[in-house]
């Protein structure tokens, strides 16, 4: 089946013959400071010293060894989301979340999420490329397989995955954080399925009636598609309101998937209602609604998504949906004029994107559309806020799925400019900031803004994007690992463990440093799911 245009193909097992003569799959667990050692001949130009790979490695060896469901009676695949960085255990008592976290957001002391995981699956899929160890891939795959076993409800067939569950390995079942003081179990997409197709060809079954689950217990009207981002996990209760656009893009990935998979006309009439839905909520200026209770906010940043999504799902589907997929890519180009035409300023680090803009004039507003903000940050990441990197990383994606011509060009340079901001930014450093100027960093940020520059490197071949990036990865090697412990930190502020901050996203950018330097031949692909 024909896949998006900014997805990785996945390896399947057996992997490519052994790469080369040395295996780091290293038991007891490396650490930090003897990362230094000579790196696998991985294509590239001879072998150089490997101390980025060595740390991607020593922080997946150290999940795989310590992290790995070892907890109740059933012993599944899963990776813990969440683990004390000394102790390499789940932690005794829950940490204090990083600064922009939510306590519903975030798994308990014995959590695992795969959705939340999914660039560590990645990096896990490459390791194993790089250094031809199949070990690393085949504990992701693993892990994967075994979380669509062990969470997909019985009664409608959604998973125990996203924003607000997750499954705990202490107590064998599906989980919502108790101390947010939440206790219905609420499904809510987080980020774009990557491994569809990996999980149909292991669990076909189930990822049809996952699809399907979606249709029938997510969305509350089938004629016109109203939906809440939110609806119980167990039970029949599909609500209205709160049609986010980016998960209406991500519901569309994955009903295009299973109609690719295996024709049926439930999944092509639930992209129809979908499509129909957003077409119709466009205004004159192509902006839309953040969903329908808040008029008068846009979310660029998830209406990108949704235009992606739907690009996507349009090449995905075969020759008896060419109407179909002829709307899907209509509403994708609508999309793009509303937010081309906004006052993006990626060049100027104090303005960067207009992430959320007053729907009836695209000029920027807060979260609430009660007053000025709006404006993407280089740094300080938090619920409901988008940094410039990951908008920039948006249009970059966006830019690849398109022909060469106006609209692909647009996109090439907003995404060029934050690249050139990033070029000469800094991570902000803990030591130097104060109560008034204190920002806590996730690992993703930096991990954004390195495959940012590595994007733009591979676009341009200017050699000073290599180079920001490297001194990026350096920096964040600095701030968030130690020699105590193979883990990064949550945050600055944060000395624990937890998947929820994004430090795959940095593992994936410090194996893309590694791989671009020792020009291999396996590419590490720029990550498309962090939104």
């Amino acid at each position: 089946m024909p896949s998006a245009p900014y997805r990785v193909a996945l390896p399947r097992f057996p992997l490519r013959p052994l790469l080369c003569a040395l295996t780091l799959f290293c038991s007891p667990v490396g650490f930090v400071g003897a990362a230094d050692k000579p790196a696998p001949n991985d294509g590239g130009e001879g072998v150089k010293p490997a101390s980025l790979l060595g740390v991607v490695q020593g922080t997946v060896d150290a999940l795989v060894e310590h992290g790995r469901d070892q907890w109740g009676e059933r012993k599944t695949a899963m990776i813990a989301s969440m683990l004390d960085r000394k102790t390499l255990a789940p932690p005794k008592k829950m940490p204090g979340a990083s600064i922009g976290v939510r306590e519903s957001d975030r798994t308990n002391t014995f959590g695992s999420n795969a959705d939340m995981q999914q660039n560590l699956y990645r990096t896990m899929f490459l390791l194993s490329e790089l250094t031809g160890d199949p070990r690393y891939g085949k504990a992701a795959e693993d892990a994967l397989v075994d979380f669509v076993r062990y969470t997909q409800s019985t009664e409608t067939h959604l998973l125990g995955w996203g924003e607000h569950l997750f499954y705990d390995m202490e107590k064998e079942q599906t989980a919502t954080n108790t101390d947010a003081g939440r206790a219905t179990l609420i499904h809510e997409i987080k980020k774009p399925l990557e491994y569809w197709d990996l999980l149909y060809a292991r669990e076909p079954e189930r990822m049809l009636a996952y699809a399907r689950g979606l249709w029938e217990h997510q969305i509350f009207d089938h004629k016109t598609g109203d939906f809440s981002r939110h609806t119980t996990w167990n039970k029949h209760d599909p609500r209205r309101g709160f049609d986010f656009t980016k998960e209406a893009g991500y519901m569309i990935e994955i009903w295009s998937r299973a109609q690719a998979a295996k024709p049926d006309p439930v999944f092509a009439q639930a992209i129809s209602v979908m499509v129909k839905r957003y077409t119709d909520k466009l205004n004159d200026l192509n902006l839309l609604d953040y969903d329908g209770t808040r008029k008068n906010y846009c979310n660029n940043g998830h209406n990108v998504t949704l235009a992606m999504e739907c690009q996507a799902a349009a090449d995905r589907l075969g020759p008896a949906d060419s109407e179909l997929a002829e709307r899907l890519r209509n509403l994708a180009t609508r999309i793009d004029k509303g937010y081309l035409a906004c006052r993006h300023a990626p060049d100027d680090p104090a303005r960067g994107f207009i992430a959320t803009c007053y729907t009836n004039s695209g000029e920027p507003c807060d979260r609430e559309a009660a007053g000025p903000g709006g404006n993407s940050v280089l740094w300080g990441l938090g619920y409901g806020k988008q940094t410039t990197a990951m908008n920039a990383l948006h249009c970059f994606h966006r830019m690849r799925q398109l022909p060469d011509g106006p609209t692909r060009r647009a996109y090439r340079d907003l995404f060029l400019a934050a690249a050139r901001t990033y070029r000469d930014a800094k991570l902000p450093d803990r030591k130097k900031m104060t109560e008034e100027t204190k920002i806590d960093v996730w690992p993703v940020e930096p991990g954004l803004a390195i495959q940012l520059e590595i994007a733009a490197y591979r676009e341009t071949k200017d050699a000073e994007f290599l180079e920001a990036a490297r001194r990026l990865a350096d920096e964040s090697v600095a701030a968030f690992w130690s020699a105590s412990s193979p883990l990064p930190k949550a945050s600055l502020y944060r000395d624990h463990y937890e998947a929820m901050t994004g430090a795959d996203a940095l593992l994936l950018a410090l194996l893309a440093v590694h791989t671009t330097e020792q020009k291999s031949k396996v590419e590490v692909p720029i990550s498309d799911v962090d939104r």
